[in-house]
C-alpha cells in the first residue's frame, strides 16, 4: 500500500493529509456561502420556494453524481475526479455570485451537487491505501469526520462576516478556495498506489487455499450470511424510515431557517452565520462526549428512541418562542432565549439519535451487507434532502411559518417511534441482534507466516528426494533399501499432509 513519505499528523500518511486538505477546501468554501443564499434569493424577489428548490437542487444532483464518481474513480483514477470536483465547485459558486436571477442560481447550485463527491473520493482514497480493515482504516475516517466539522465550525460565521460586504462576496471567496484547493491537490495530491497484482494477498491465488473448497467456503458462508441478513430485513427497514423521518423533518425546518430567524427576530446573515458555527460546536461536543456515555447507560436502541423524543421536545420548544419584530408581544427572553435553549437542546439530542440510529443499522447489518445496508441509508437521506426543502418552502409562503418547528418536531416523534417498533418487534419475536465487529487482524502478517510455512514445507520435501537418493546409492535394490525407501516415503507424504 501506498505509505511511502515522511508521515504528517502523527502516523498520517502525507497523501492522506493533502486529500483532507482537499475536502476542507472543498466544504469550507460550500459552507461559507450558507448563511448568505437565503438572503440573496430574497434580494432577487425571490420566496421561501425559490430556496427550498435551491436546496433541493443540490440534493438531487449528488444523488446521481456521488455515486457515479466514486465508480468512474474506481477505473480511472481518483486524483482526476478531486480535481474535476474543485473546477465544477468553482463554476457553480461563480455562477451564483453572477447570477441575477432565480433559475441561474438553480443552476448553480445543479452544478456544485454534479462536482460535490469529494467525501466519498476521499472515502474511497483512505480504502486505497491503507485497506478496509486495518485499525488506522478507522482512525483515519474519524479524522476526516473531524476535518469535516471543523469547516462546519468555522465557515458559516465567516460566511456570514463576507456578507457585511456585498451578498455575491462569500460566493466569490468560496471560488477562489475552489480554485486554491485545485491547485494544491495538482501540485501535492498524487494517485494511490494499488497492489501490482491482482489478489497477491489472496491465499487462493498463492496456491494456499483448494479452489474448490474455497468457492465452497464462499458459497456457504454467503448463503449464512444472506438467511441473517433476510431475517434482520424488516428492522433494518424500520430503522430506514427512521432515518428519512428525522432527516425530513430537519431538512423542512433548515432549509428556510435563516428567513424563519429574520420573520421571528429580525436576525439576518451575520447573526445566523455565528449561531450556526455555535450550533456546530454543540452538536459536534455531544456527539464527542455524551454520545459513548448514553450508549453505555441506555443502549443504542433506547438512545435512538429517547434523543429523538428528546429533538421532538425541543422543536417544540422552538416553537413556543415569541416573535419579536413587526409588533411582536416578545422579548428577548420569550423570543431569542427561548429559541435557543430549543435549538442547543436538538442539536445535541439530534447528533446522539443519529449517531445511535447509525450504530443500530451496521449491527443489523451482515458482514457481507455492510456496504449495501450503508449505502441505501445515504441514498434514502438524500431523498428526504430533496423533499424536505420543498414542503418547507411551500409552507413557508402560505404563512405557515409558526408552524414550522411544530411539523419538524413531529416527524422527530414518528422517527423516535420507529424506533421504538425496532424494540417492541425484537422482544416480541426474542431476536437479539449480533454485534458486527470486524477483527482488525494484520492480514499481511498471517500471509507472510503462510507463505513462510509452504516454503519449509518445500524444503522438507528437498531433503526427502535427497534422503530416497542416498538410500538407493547405497542399498541398490535390497529388501533393506526397499525399507528405507517406504519409510522416505511415509514422510514424504506426511509432509505434503502437512503443506
Amino acid at each position: 500500500r501506498n505509505s511511502t513519505g515522511m508521515a504528517l499528523f502523527g502516523s498520517t500518511p502525507p497523501s492522506i493529509v493533502s486529500v483532507f486538505l482537499s475536502v476542507f477546501i472543498d466544504a469550507f468554501g460550500g459552507l461559507v456561502a450558507m448563511p448568505v443564499l437565503p438572503y440573496l434569493v430574497y434580494s432577487f424577489s425571490g420566496t421561501a420556494k425559490d430556496i427550498g428548490i435551491l436546496s433541493a437542487a443540490y440534493q438531487f444532483a449528488s444523488i446521481f453524481s456521488m455515486p457515479v464518481t466514486a465508480r468512474l474513480s474506481d477505473k480511472y483514477g481518483r486524483r482526476k475526479f478531486f480535481l474535476l470536483g474543485f473546477l465544477g465547485s468553482a463554476a457553480g459558486f461563480l455562477t451564483i455570485g453572477l447570477s441575477n436571477k432565480i433559475w441561474s442560481m438553480v443552476l448553480g447550485r445543479f452544478i456544485g451537487g454534479c462536482f460535490g463527491a469529494s467525501m466519498p473520493l476521499a472515502q474511497a482514497y483512505i480504502s486505497d491505501v491503507v485497506g478496509t480493515t486495518s485499525e488506522m482504516s478507522g482512525k483515519l475516517r474519524a479524522q476526516l469526520g473531524s476535518v469535516f466539522m471543523a469547516a462546519l465550525i468555522f465557515a458559516p460565521g465567516f460566511g456570514g462576516g463576507l456578507a457585511q460586504f456585498t451578498l455575491q462576496t462569500p460566493f466569490f471567496v468560496a471560488t477562489g478556495m475552489a480554485i486554491f484547493g485545485f491547485i494544491l491537490a495538482y501540485i501535492y495530491l498524487t494517485e494511490p498506489k494499488k497492489d501490482e497484482e491482482e489478489g497477491a494477498d489472496d491465499p487462493e491465488a498463492a496456491g494456499l487455499v483448494d479452489k474448490d473448497d474455497a468457492e465452497k467456503d464462499k458459497t456457504e458462508a454467503e448463503k449464512a450470511d444472506n438467511e441473517k441478513y433476510v431475517k434482520n430485513l424488516i428492522y433494518i427497514r424500520l430503522l430506514w424510515m427512521s432515518s428519512f423521518l428525522a432527516n425530513f423533518g430537519f431538512r423542512t425546518m433548515i432549509t428556510v431557517l435563516a428567513p424563519w430567524l429574520q420573520y421571528k427576530f429580525g436576525w439576518l446573515s451575520k447573526e445566523f452565520g455565528f449561531l450556526a458555527s455555535g450550533i456546530g460546536v454543540i452538536g459536534i461536543g455531544a456527539n464527542l462526549i455524551f454520545y459513548s456515555k448514553a450508549s453505555k447507560k441506555f443502549g443504542n436502541t433506547f438512545s435512538s428512541i429517547l434523543f429523538g423524543s428528546g429533538a421532538g421536545v425541543a422543536w417544540l420548544i422552538v416553537a413556543s418562542s415569541r416573535k419579536t419584530e413587526d409588533g411582536g408581544s416578545g422579548n428577548f427572553y420569550t423570543g431569542p432565549l427561548v429559541y435557543f435553549i430549543g435549538a442547543t437542546l436538538s442539536t445535541m439530542c439530534n447528533a446522539i439519535a443519529t449517531t445511535s440510529n447509525k450504530t443500530l443499522l451496521a449491527r443489523y447489518a451482515t458482514p457481507m451487507t455492510q456496504g449495501k445496508v450503508m449505502g441505501t441509508t445515504e441514498s434514502i437521506n438524500a431523498v428526504a434532502g430533496v423533499l424536505g426543502p420543498l414542503v418547507a418552502g411551500a409552507v413557508f409562503d402560505e404563512g405557515w411559518q409558526d408552524w414550522l418547528p411544530v411539523i419538524t418536531g413531529v416527524f422527530y416523534f414518528f422517527s423516535a417511534l420507529s424506533v421504538l417498533a425496532v424494540y417492541l418487534h425484537s422482544k416480541r419475536t426474542g431476536h437479539k441482534v449480533e454485534k458486527y465487529e470486524p477483527k482488525m487482524v494484520e492480514f499481511n502478517t498471517v500471509m507472510s507466516e503462510l507463505i513462510f510455512l509452504r516454503s519449509r514445507v518445500r524444503e522438507l520435501e528437498v531433503e526427502v528426494q535427497t534422503l530416497k537418493s542416498r538410500v538407493r546409492k547405497k542399498s541398490g535394490e535390497g529388501e533393506k533399501g526397499g525399507q528405507f525407501e517406504m519409510n522416505a516415503m511415509h514422510g514424504h507424504h506426511g509432509h505434503h499432509q502437512l503443506g
